[in-house]
């Protein structure tokens, strides 16, 4: 028997345990590395490498999905869409563009930022390939969670969309203005005006497929706040780390700020077509094509 529907408790637990996974999987795996060093097997780290990011994402919401013989076609995975695909493999240029664009500015090499041109290293693409599919299906998952996990009233998503925008942008935006300051008290401004700028253009990069893809919303489309507001969550938990230094701390705000923007548009997405192709589409072109949130600064 395939259910098309779970109640508010169980959607709402099955959330928060995706979730809690995801928030915290990582220091789970790493403390089972510790006393486990499975990494240090011949071979194993490349496997590791890709099947982790798969394990903390991923893994419960198959598992969850399986419990509940939930049917794929609930999710968007019933068939292979082409054109939801294209739409949201084209909302990552803008992104695209920008990463670029930031690399040459603050003087890194573009192919440093592109992982896949990373030929020295051919187990890069995969495991980014594997850790932004995670982050995509994810935050596809929480959108349709969110519907039975959550009430609320239905309101048109377009304006809806530009309002949760607009805030994660402002808090994103404080962060880069007292990035800024900081470097400037230090006498570092300067310095480090190439990744000042880079760092400018790559919010701008993130807005403007948040925006693109807004402005292709249907006039008719509606969701609730909590279906858009969920995936935002989920891929913000992504950005953050547990820091006492000062810079360190507004750089994660900036950081959550343009993932939770990703997972708001992931959002978009997926109620806007009912499809998760669009996410994945969008998913491998950051993850190729980008060095967004693999780590480092500007990445």
């Amino acid at each position: 028997m395939r259910l098309m529907y779970t109640s508010t408790e169980d959607a709402r637990s099955d959330l928060f345990l995706a979730g809690a996974v995801f928030a915290f999987g990582g220091i789970l795996v790493q403390f089972v590395l510790a006393v486990v060093p499975l990494n240090r097997i011949p071979g194993a780290a490349p496997v590791l490498a890709v099947v982790l990011p798969l394990v903390t994402t991923v893994l419960v919401p198959f598992l969850l999905i399986r419990y509940r013989k939930e049917p794929w076609s609930m999710y968007g995975l019933g068939g292979f869409s082409a054109a939801a695909f294209a739409s949201g493999a084209l909302l990552g240029v803008p992104i695209v563009v920008a990463g670029l664009v930031a690399a040459v500015v603050a003087g890194v090499p573009v192919d440093d930022r592109v992982p896949l041109l990373a030929v020295a290293d051919p187990v890069r693409p995969l495991a980014r390939a594997a850790q932004w599919l995670g982050y995509a299906l994810l935050a596809a998952y929480g959108t349709v969670k969110a519907r039975d996990a959550f009430t609320g009233y239905p309101e048109p998503m377009a304006p809806q969309g530009r309002r949760i925008a607009g805030l994660l942008a402002a808090a994103a935006a404080v962060a880069l203005v007292l990035l800024l300051v900081s470097l400037a008290a230090r006498g570092a401004l300067l310095a480090n005006l190439g990744v000042a700028a880079a760092l400018v253009l790559f919010a701008l990069g993130v807005g403007a497929s948040v925006l693109l893809a807004l402005s292709r919303v249907p006039a008719r489309a509606t969701a609730t706040r909590a279906v858009l507001l969920t995936p935002a969550v989920l891929l913000g938990l992504a950005g953050l780390h547990l820091t006492f230094e000062a810079v360190a701390f507004v750089f994660t705000i900036y950081n959550v700020g343009l993932l939770a923007l990703v997972g708001l548009l992931v959002g978009v997405l997926q109620e806007g077509r009912r499809t998760a192709w669009g996410p994945i589409g969008l998913a491998l072109v950051v993850a190729l094509l980008t060095g967004f949130a693999e780590g480092a600064l500007l990445r």
